[in-house]
């Protein structure tokens, strides 16, 4: 399989205080994917991390991050080859630079870092 990597696009980057302290915070991050074909051999990956502030999960900020690729794809095998790397590599290679800006963001908030771990990326769920 040959593969055309176009772009990695930060559509949308989002860090919003809640005010809230004096609580224990877990750091509970949820990872959404939409993989779209744009046409024979084209698709768009869409990734998002979104943490947020719940009332059974209270957490002090609003981060949300929206990352979005186009990969074209010439001499493959068959569909599942094209989607065991859309929802497996081709998110293992974006995750880094989603996992990036989430800590720029808030560093350049002056707030405590905060850096997700690494998961596995299967943990992405469709949108």
């Amino acid at each position: 399989m040959k593969i055309n990597h176009t772009n990695i696009h930060a559509k949308n980057i989002i860090l919003h205080e809640n005010a809230l302290d004096g609580q224990k915070f877990k750091l509970e991050p949820e990872y959404f994917k939409t993989i779209t074909k744009l046409e024979e051999g084209k698709y768009r990956l869409e990734l998002s991390i979104e943490i947020t502030n719940k009332p059974e999960k209270p957490f002090p900020l609003d981060i949300i991050v929206d990352f979005e690729t186009t990969y074209t794809f010439n001499e493959f095998k068959d569909d599942e080859e094209l989607e065991h790397f859309l929802n497996v590599n081709a998110i293992q290679m974006i995750f880094p630079f989603m996992r990036a800006a989430i800590n720029s963001v808030v560093s350049a908030a002056m707030l405590p870092p905060m850096v997700l771990p690494i998961i596995d990326v299967r943990q992405f769920k469709n949108r």
